[in-house]
């Protein structure tokens, strides 16, 4: 999750979401908080805490579904957290 090269930490951090990793939870939040974190990355790093943390993801991807970057907003609304604790109906007013 540390390692310089930019294709194995977005790896590691698809690994970790695939894998339910818990571990790797704070680094990947500050991944999501960083504002310097490289798109695909920041891509990465939110379905990842849908993944890990459906529960507590859905606070921090709150902040995220007003991007005005429809990549990032699309990210949100795709991500485990937001499939798992809303329905349909619910998940149109969360992302709008």
């Amino acid at each position: 999750m540390k390692n310089d090269d930019p294709e194995i930490h977005y790896e590691a951090v698809i690994a970790a979401g695939n894998w339910d990793l818990d571990a790797a939870w704070s680094r990947i939040v500050e991944l999501v908080h960083d504002p310097h974190s490289p798109k695909p990355l920041l891509l990465a790093a939110i379905g990842a805490l849908g993944s890990i943390r459906p529960a507590e993801a859905r606070e921090i991807l709150l902040d995220l579904a007003d991007s005005n970057d429809k990549e990032i907003a699309e990210a949100v609304k795709e991500a485990p957290a937001a499939a798992e604790v809303l329905s349909d109906d619910e998940e149109d007013d969360w992302i709008n």
